[in-house]
């Protein structure tokens, strides 16, 4: 009887605290707009993973970082990998680099984590020259990011909160794989990972997924929308959907994998995805803003109520291939 009790009962207390969260940061878009265009243009050769296009990314992602001037901590997750092949070609190992952000608060490491993800890399260069710019997929997650960390320095978290630049979720989502797996974040404490991946190419509409699993993340979404001029939709999370089903799509399925809850912001399908197409100019402004605030609202509301919806992974992670740099 109490298990059939209990999480309603937990749905009811968090309708009713949420309305007592004090609002997040207006979001800053100077660094997330430049970091956007930046990682978008052609000089970045569609950042594929093991290439040199996605080698001046992360560089560029490190300077950034630091000029923010936010993080207690800075380091590089060298990884090795064995993508899926495409074409039943010989089987190869690339290596691939996360970068990883550290937010401290005063918690001794013991409290809930919560870690935002969005992959920085793309295709790169196909079709005898073509650079495949990534703009929407996923140039506006990994510039997000920027977004809040700048809110979180104008308000400090009350939960560490690491934001990671994920290598190879083109290839397999080895880089989110690697994280999980071998970095310490994850292991020995309750973890909530909210995964970025293309938010910026519609006119109104933003998907959340992952309520479905954890329905207690509906309420707590609808109000990281409200007032932000763009409409939240929930859904694409039920194996019902099929194909349209994210939960696996995305960097978040390596964490929901290991049990730990998750929550996913992005777009539908849309004509410019893994296109050449997918360029900066293309990309509605306001929405973009709109997207980034609506994101900037849902990290503050996490970190509000991470006791609550945060959990450890369910099995221990086993060590892969990977090392790791401090910056």
């Amino acid at each position: 009887m109490m298990k059939k009790t209990l999480f309603p009962t937990l749905l009811l207390g968090s309708a009713l605290l949420v309305g007592c969260a004090p609002p997040a940061p207006e979001a800053k878009m100077e660094t997330p707009l430049r970091v956007f265009e930046t990682l978008a243009s052609d000089a970045m050769q569609g950042r594929a993973t093991g290439t040199a296009g996605g080698e001046r990314a992360r560089e560029y992602l490190k300077q950034e970082m630091k000029a923010l001037g936010v993080f207690d901590e800075t380091r590089a997750q060298v990884f090795a990998f064995s993508p899926p092949s495409r074409d039943d070609g010989p089987t190869i190992e690339l290596e691939g680099t996360n970068l990883i952000g550290v937010i401290d608060a005063e918690d001794a490491d013991k409290t809930p984590i919560l870690i935002v993800t969005a992959h920085y890399d793309h295709l790169g260069i196909r079709d005898g020259g073509v650079i495949y710019n990534g703009a929407d997929d996923n140039a506006s997650g990994s510039a997000a990011l920027f977004a809040i960390a700048e809110s979180f320095a104008e308000r400090p978290p009350k939960h560490d909160v690491a934001l990671v630049w994920l290598d190879a979720e083109e290839r397999g989502l080895s880089g989110a794989r690697a994280f999980v797996a071998g970095d310490p974040l994850v292991q020995g404490r309750p973890v909530f990972n909210l995964n970025l991946d293309m938010v910026s190419q519609n006119e109104r509409e933003l998907y959340f997924s992952g309520a479905h699993h954890y329905p207690i993340l509906k309420t707590l979404m609808e109000k990281a929308a409200k007032g932000t001029g763009l409409t939240l939709s929930f859904g694409h999370d039920r194996p019902e959907d099929g194909p349209d089903d994210w939960t696996h799509q995305s960097d978040h399925a390596a964490f929901h994998a290991v049990g730990i809850p998750f929550g996913y912001l992005g777009v539908e399908d849309h004509p410019n995805y893994h296109g050449a197409s997918d360029t900066f100019d293309t990309i509605p402004q306001e929405f973009y803003k709109s997207s980034v605030q609506t994101i900037v609202n849902a990290a503050h509301i996490l970190d509000t109520y991470l006791d609550t919806v945060a959990k450890p992974a369910a099995l221990e992670t086993s060590e892969q291939s990977s090392q790791t740099d401090s910056e």
